[in-house]
C-alpha cells in the first residue's frame, strides 16, 4: 500500500486555503469552502506571523469555526532569534505533547507539524563554544549563528484555538493592580505543578535552564553598550551606570542561583501580552516559545516589570507577598520568602542589563517608533532597579 504523503506545510497566510484546512482539520462529511483570513500578529516582537482563519464549513462538524495559525516570521532578524533559541520547535511540543500538563489554561492545540531537525547535534558544540570562547568571539559565533538560522528552510506551522471570548490586555499601556494579582496567582500555580519536575525538563532537551551561556548576554551588552550608553546614559543616570557596569562584570556570579535548586519550569515570557483575561475569572496563557527552568522569581519579577510601570513600586512587596502565598497554598514550601525577594532583586537587575544587550534587535523591530517611544521602555526597565 502506497504511503499517504503528509500535508504541506504552509509558511505563507496565502497558503492557508479552504482545500488544506479540509485536509488536515476535515472529517468524512464536513470540508471547508472559505477561509477569511486576518493578520493579528507580525512585525515588532513577534518571533511569528498569526492568522485568524475564519472557516465556512459545509456539513456538520464539530470543528471551530474559527482557529488562530502561527507561522515563523518572515523578518530576517526575528526568524534568526526563533530558529537560533529552539522557539518555534519549542512551542509547537508545549502544545502537542504538555496541553493539560503545566497547571495552566492554554488555548486548544487543533493541527501542528515541522520539518524535522536538519542538525539536531549542532546545539551541544554550540554551547561549548560558548562558554568557552572570549567575550568578542563568543559575539561574532552568536552573530554568525543566528545568521545562519535566520536562513533556515526548516518549516514550522500551528493551528489553535481562537481565544475570542477574553479580554487582551495592553502591555504598552500598563496593566491594572487586579489584573497583576490575577495573574500572579495564575503563575503561582503554574510553578508548583511544575516544581522540580526533573521528567518534564528531562522529556525534551530544549528546555534549558535559565543560567545557560552567561557570555552571550554579556557579549551582546559589550556590542551595544557604547550606543546605549551615548542615547541614554543621562536618562538613566550615572548610578544607574555604575550599577550596569558592575552587573556585567559580576553577570556570571548574579545569574547562576537562579538556575539552581529549587527550580521549576519557567513561562520565559510571562507578560501581559500573552494573557487572555475571560469573564469567569479564568486567564488563559499563551505564547510556550521560550519555556526554561530555574527559580520562580524569575517569571515573577518578569511579568512585575513588564505589566507594570514603576510607578507601582510601593506595591511591589504586596506583589511578591501575594504570589508566595499562592505558591505555599499550591504546596510548595521550599522556596522561602527571603529567597524570593533575593531573586527578584537579581533578576531585575539583569532583565535592565539584557535591555542594554538587547539595544540593536529592539532597534530594528521598533523602527519607525518615535525616540520618546524607546525612552519610555528604557524608563520602565531602569525605573524597577533598587
Amino acid at each position: 500500500m502506497a504511503r499517504k504523503e503528509k500535508p504541506h506545510i504552509p509558511q505563507e497566510g496565502s497558503e492557508l486555503t479552504p482545500e488544506w484546512f479540509t485536509e488536515v482539520l476535515g472529517e468524512a462529511d464536513a470540508q471547508v469552502t472559505a477561509v477569511e483570513r486576518t493578520v493579528i500578529g507580525v512585525g515588532i516582537g513577534f518571533l511569528g506571523e498569526l492568522y485568524r482563519c475564519a472557516l465556512t464549513w459545509e456539513g456538520h462538524t464539530e470543528q471551530p469555526h474559527s482557529v488562530i495559525v502561527k507561522i515563523p516570521a518572515k523578518s530576517e532578524i526575528n526568524r534568526g532569534v526563533g530558529e537560533g533559541l529552539g522557539a518555534y520547535e519549542r512551542e509547537i511540543v508545549a502544545y502537542r505533547d504538555m496541553s493539560g500538563d503545566l497547571g495552566v489554561t492554554m488555548p486548544k492545540h487543533y493541527y501542528s507539524a515541522m520539518d524535522p531537525d536538519p542538525a539536531p547535534w549542532m546545539m551541544k558544540p554550540v554551547i561549548f563554544l560558548l562558554e568557552k570562547l572570549p567575550l568578542r568571539g563568543v559575539n561574532w559565533l552568536t552573530q554568525q549563528f543566528l545568521k545562519l538560522s535566520s536562513k533556515s528552510p526548516r518549516r514550522y506551522l500551528l493551528v489553535m484555538e481562537d481565544i475570542n471570548d477574553a479580554r487582551p490586555p495592553q502591555q504598552v499601556e500598563g496593566g491594572s493592580l487586579d489584573d497583576a494579582y490575577q495573574a500572579l496567582d495564575v503563575l503561582a500555580g503554574f510553578h508548583a505543578t511544575n516544581w522540580m519536575h526533573h521528567v518534564r525538563v528531562q522529556s525534551y532537551d530544549r528546555i534549558w535552564p535559565i543560567n545557560q551561556t552567561p557570555k552571550v548576554w554579556q557579549a551582546s551588552y559589550l556590542r551595544n553598550r557604547d550606543e546605549f550608553m551615548d542615547r541614554f546614559g543621562e536618562l538613566i543616570g550615572p548610578e544607574m551606570v555604575a550599577r550596569l557596569e558592575q552587573a556585567q562584570e559580576d553577570l556570571p556570579v548574579i545569574i547562576e542561583p537562579l538556575g539552581t535548586e529549587p527550580w521549576t519550569v519557567l513561562h520565559g515570557d510571562f507578560r501581559l501580552d500573552n494573557l487572555m483575561y475571560r469573564p469567569d475569572g479564568e486567564v488563559v496563557v499563551l505564547d510556550y516559545q521560550l519555556l526554561g527552568y530555574g527559580r520562580p522569581g524569575w517569571d515573577v519579577a518578569y511579568f512585575i516589570t513588564t505589566a507594570l510601570s514603576p510607578d507601582h513600586r510601593e506595591h511591589e512587596e504586596h506583589l511578591l507577598r501575594h504570589y508566595h502565598d499562592a505558591l505555599r497554598r499550591a504546596g510548595v514550601t521550599s522556596y522561602g520568602w527571603e529567597q524570593l525577594l533575593a531573586d527578584n532583586e537579581a533578576t531585575k537587575l539583569l532583565l535592565a542589563h539584557r535591555f542594554v544587550g538587547s539595544l540593536d534587535s529592539i532597534e530594528t523591530e521598533m523602527a519607525g517608533q518615535p525616540e520618546s517611544f524607546i525612552e519610555l521602555l528604557v524608563q520602565r526597565v531602569v525605573g524597577w532597579v533598587r
